[in-house]
């Protein structure tokens, strides 16, 4: 149990530690799926839930604040706990996931299953079970209205298999029995419901096959948008006083959220940055009404607009310097929270602060083998692209080391339309501990930059967006900090394109690349991948480049150029990936193989493209050590 200004510092001390260098964290420390990952308080501030690992899979563990008694324990077979909602102070209500389908994994879907947990009773009731399509349907754990005025019923969508139309339908759910009450049918195209919180249904959003948006309420069209190859207009829901929300850019192009009318358009701006977008709304855990928003800088930042809540969040940002930090939960009278702490060498760490005397108690650490003095230093590392376009990226120094000559990895984030920060990041610190310089760039088409900038990564994801990496290297190897015989570039999902896509069309820059979860054949992943259809398929053809130069889907695909390919290659691919499916490294491995280079392919059996299992990412980062290795020697 420690005060705010005991745990501040604590951690002080550990900062200010200066122990000769010792062997770097075991594998499995890193490997090891975080404690927890959410967390969430009952009403009455007496219960608290958290999803973390037991026996191999993400379980919901329930504990008495006031007992000493062992927690509750809520799992659902080969599925993992993501999402958590207490709907009383007895009744929690457990979201769970899993990737399903055939033996051919272009097949497989994600599933999402709800139970209502009785807290007193112990008992779990199945929601939606008796919901007509509910067997063959994967999306029946998807709550949409948790009706913070009845505490003993919920609303959830399901797609109607069995109707030829295959309407989206409202459901009331009784959280007791489990059991759906059809509330409304969609219409043909109905993609989503407006609901304010509180059970009431506002309209529906349909889309036609032109994939224009229809905003319907009262029965009537109020307002339409197209979403071909763009996302620049998003009704995200309600304010707290039940206004419409929506994200769209601001003037300076960056993406920011506005109250809306469909009547009257934008009335005013909610949150807006001049320099950086909007990266998500803040709801309450109750309502799912919108309380915040979130940026990133050079690390996440929160505001409320609840003066109370703002109040709490800039206490703990002043208790915890240099670190993000995130409320995660907070019970209905906001005597207590939950929070997140993280840093870039700072793995994350749950605590509950007490508002009355100013108390932050640790409830768990997320990595507690991992210290932040056998850690990398992490630093911003700006620099000018080759024609003039800022790029921000992140270095990551090995421990113990001068910051000279060393072999480099560059790591770039998925997405794209995503980005890297000053967070921890446990397989970039994993690579830095064993001794290689890790640089983390958010080349063009990363978001949080606004508009321009994702778009300027529109098409030349085998050229510019190389070209931007390459300009970090050129900087790193300049100031001698990066030794420019050993470079490997390794990176997951987008990232394990862009690898590719560098073995490809790059490969003398580097002695190696590693991709995990890769793509390789772009034709391929947009006609046929299950998560590419539709309006998501129309923004990936506009990414490429494809809208406007047809023939960039093969241009651009890694897999049509094995023969320019000069290095080693590493794929790693999880077998029950439904995001980007296996098949995608499988072909590149053949393809590399047929054209007589060095590959290698790794499958982690049971895992999915989340690596949700701490057996798979220990693998992974095995791999990863041995495949740098071989081709950079060791770096420690």
């Amino acid at each position: 149990m420690k005060s705010i200004r005991h745990a501040v510092c604590a951690a002080a001390a550990i900062l200010c530690l200066s122990a000769a260098r010792a062997a770097p964290p075991p594998t499995a420390l890193f490997g090891d799926l975080p404690r927890v990952s959410l967390a969430r308080l009952s009403p009455d501030g007496k219960k608290l839930a958290l999803i973390g690992p037991f026996e191999g899979l993400q379980k919901v563990a329930i504990y008495d604040l006031a007992s000493s008694a062992p927690p509750q324990i809520v799992g659902m077979k080969a599925a993992n706990a993501g999402m958590l909602y207490w709907k009383s102070d007895t009744m929690l209500i457990a979201v769970f996931h899993a990737n399903v389908g055939g033996a051919d994994s272009r097949l497989l879907d994600a599933s999402t299953r709800a139970y209502a947990v009785d807290t007193a009773t112990k008992k779990a009731a199945l929601l939606m079970h008796d919901a007509p399509s509910f067997e063959s349907n994967h999306g029946g754990g998807a709550v949409v209205d948790l009706d913070a005025s009845d505490p003993a019923h919920v609303y959830l969508t399901e797609t109607d298999l069995w109707d030829s139309k295959q309407l989206l339908d409202l459901y009331s759910v009784e959280l007791a029995s489990g059991n759906a009450h059809l509330v409304l049918h969609g219409e043909p195209g109905t993609i989503a419901f407006f609901t304010d919180g509180f059970g009431k249904v506002l309209g529906r959003l349909d889309q036609d096959w032109d994939l224009t948006d229809h905003v319907v309420m009262g029965g009537q069209d109020v307002y339409s948008y197209k979403v071909k190859g763009v996302d620049d207009f998003c009704i995200l829901g309600l304010t707290a006083d039940g206004v419409f929300a929506v994200r769209k850019p601001s003037a300076s192009g960056t993406m920011g959220l506005y109250a809306w009318t469909p009547q009257a358009g934008i009335a005013r701006a909610l949150f807006e940055d001049e320099r950086y977008d909007l990266a998500q709304v803040i709801r309450d855990e109750r309502t799912g009404r919108i309380v915040g928003v979130t940026w990133i800088d050079d690390r996440p930042r929160a505001r409320y607009f609840d003066t109370r809540l703002q109040h709490v969040q800039d206490a703990m940002e002043k208790a915890f310097p240099g670190q993000s930090v995130e409320i995660q939960s907070h019970d209905a009278a906001g005597a207590h929270y939950v929070i997140s702490t993280d840093g870039p060498k700072n793995p994350p760490v749950f605590s509950l602060y007490t508002v009355a005397n100013s108390r932050v108690d640790i409830v768990q650490e997320a990595y507690p083998g991992l210290k932040s003095q056998d850690l990398g230093d992490v630093r911003a590392y700006p620099y000018k692209a080759r024609d003039g376009q800022a790029i921000q990226a992140y270095l990551t120094l090995p421990p113990g080391k001068a910051a000279r000559d060393l072999p480099l990895v560059i790591f770039p984030h998925g997405g794209p339309e995503s980005r890297s920060s000053l967070r921890f990041d446990w397989w970039g610190q994993y690579m830095a501990t064993r001794g290689y310089a890790v640089l983390q760039p958010n080349y063009r088409g990363s978001s949080g930059y606004g508009r321009d900038f994702v778009r300027a990564g529109d098409g030349v994801w085998e050229t510019k967006v190389q070209s931007d990496l390459q300009d970090g290297i050129d900087k790193l190897v300049a100031e001698g900090v990066a030794d420019p015989r050993k470079i490997c570039i390794v990176g997951g999902s987008y990232g394990g394109y862009l690898a590719l896509a560098g073995a490809s069309f790059s490969p003398h820059l580097y002695r190696c690349a590693e991709s995990f979860a890769g793509i390789s054949d772009l034709d391929r992943l947009v006609d046929e991948g299950t998560t590419f259809q539709s309006e998501a398929a129309s923004v990936w053809r506009r990414r490429i480049g494809a809208d406007r130069e047809p023939g960039k889907l093969e241009s651009a695909s890694p897999v049509r150029f094995a023969d320019k390919v000069t290095i080693p290659v590493l794929l790693i691919h999880s077998e029950k990936d439904a995001t980007i499916p296996i098949q995608q490294s499988r072909l590149e491995d053949e393809a590399l193989r047929r054209a007589g280079k060095q590959a290698e392919l790794v499958v982690l059996d049971g895992d999915d493209h989340y690596l949700e299992f701490a057996a798979t990412r220990t693998r992974l980062l095995t791999e990863t050590e041995r495949f740098l290795a071989k081709n950079l020697g060791s770096g420690r």
